[in-house]
Formats: C-alpha cells, structure tokens, sequence
C-alpha cells in the first residue's frame, strides 16, 4: 500500500436496521504504517466525546452511551492493527455480526500529497460527516437532554429519569412523589424539569406546586439538602417571573438553554 495514499471507510449507523438508510457517524483511515479514527463528538485535547449530538441521529435508541463504547472500540482498532489494511477490513466487515445497526461502506482512497494523514482523515471527516445540526430551534425536553449529557450525568450508573420516591415523615401517611430525574449515591440530587415559555398557566401552576412540595418534603425528611433540589428550565419570561421566587425558596433554577448549563450540572456528579 503506498505511503501516499490513505484509505477509509466510513462508520453508518443504521437506526432500524433494514428499513432506514445508515447515517454517517465516522471515518476510520489507515495507509499501511498508521490508522486513525474520527468520529461525531470527539473533540481534540479531551479524553470522552461528547455524545449529545448522537440524540438527533440515534432514533428509538435509548442508551447513548453505547456510541461512546464504539468510539473506543474503534480507536482500539486503529492502535491494535499499528495500519494494518487486513486486519482492519476484517474486522469492519464483521461489524454487522457484532450489532445489525452498525456497518462499515466499502470505502475509498484520498491523496497524502505531503499532508499528515491526521489532517487528511479531519477533511474527509468534515467533508462526509460533519457535526449533527439541531432542524430548527431544539425542543426543551431536547435541551434538558443535551445539557445532562455534556455535563456526564446522563451516563453515572446512580443517574435514573422517571422516579417514584416514597417518604414516611411524621404524617401519619407515607408521601409519594415523582422526580424527572434523580441522581442517587452520596451526591443524591433530585431534578424537575419545567418548560415556561408557551405552557398554559393552569398545567404551569400545578408542575411548579407540584415541584415545591416535592422538594419542600424531600427537605423537611432530610432526604435531599436545598442545594441538591434542581429545577431545569428554559430562559426568563412573564410567567417564570411569577412562580421564581418560590421556586428559589426551595431549590436552585438552572437555566438549560444557556450555553454554561452543563457546567453548573457538573458540578453536582463530582
């Protein structure tokens, strides 16, 4: 194989297998001496890619930390076959045996033309993946989503969506109440997600009591501490200006459309 040559393949993921056409994921390039891989959400000078931009491409799929596992899988590859052409066809042709939803194209060959070929897999990468664009203004429920996931939590073991808690206080009845997501462990932390702009005021009015007493009671138990009380909302308006200062009298409000969301949320899994 010449060392002026650098030939890839491309990475398809294929949300329904057999009745949808494979979406471009990635590109692994290998001449011979050297392979490399690059996919969506790897970002140069840091160790974990983030996998929020695999939500708009992975369909019905629900776990995205299952694209984070491939991406190593992939960049073991290219370490262990050291550009090896036969082992790595081998084990790209084989990739559909080891899950229907994942397939590797036949691929192609792109000059060197005295480039490195880290620089020449980063342009075929560009020029036939490319980064997912949201189609328009991204829902809320998408940017709660996105903003838990670029802060990791999305992908702790402890991390659930969806959760029931029962509490007995001194009351002579247990309260039961429901979190949107729940983070359990020594940095136990509780979620409510609520959408301002456009809801209707009466569905508003019952999320935002509804939100108080669960924190209020999670408090008064001993079950979540104040700073662990999160509510995730979007930008400020008329009707988040009304319900704000109770909100803030028993949780904190983070802002999910705000481009630092996932800073804040960091800071809660460590």
């Amino acid at each position: 194989m010449s060392g002026g040559q650098l030939h890839y393949r491309l990475i398809q993921f294929f949300p329904k297998p057999l009745r949808e056409e494979g979406k471009n994921i990635g590109v692994i390039a290998y001449n011979g001496r050297w392979a490399g891989f690059r996919g969506i959400g790897m970002q140069e000078g840091s160790p974990r890619p983030n996998l929020a931009g695999y939500a708009t491409i992975a369909g019905e799929t629900p776990d995205i930390w299952v694209f984070g596992e491939w991406i190593e899988w992939f960049k073991a590859l290219c370490r262990e076959s050291e550009g090896n052409a036969d082992m790595i066809n081998a084990e790209l042709d084989a990739l559909p045996e080891q899950s229907p939803q994942f397939a590797a194209t036949p691929g192609g060959v792109a000059r060197l033309d005295g480039e490195k070929p880290e620089t020449v897999l980063e342009e075929i990468f560009g020029e036939l993946v490319g980064e997912p664009r949201h189609r328009g203004k991204p829902k809320f429920r998408e940017q709660v989503r996105d903003a838990l996931i670029k802060a990791e939590l999305w992908f702790l073991p402890e991390f659930e969506e969806a959760v029931e808690v029962t509490l007995q206080t001194e009351r002579p009845e247990a309260e039961v109440f429901a979190l949107d997501y729940f983070l359990e462990g020594q940095r136990r932390a509780g979620f409510k997600a609520i959408r301002f702009k456009g809801a209707r005021r009466d569905a508003l009015d019952a999320r935002v009591n509804d939100a108080i007493h669960a924190f209020s009671v999670s408090q008064e138990s001993g079950f979540l501490d104040r700073d662990r009380c999160i509510v995730l909302c979007d930008g400020p308006c008329e009707s988040r200006q009304r319900h704000e200062d109770r909100l803030l009298a028993v949780a904190t409000l983070i802002d999910v459309t705000r481009e630092d969301a996932h800073r804040r949320l960091t800071a809660l899994g460590s």
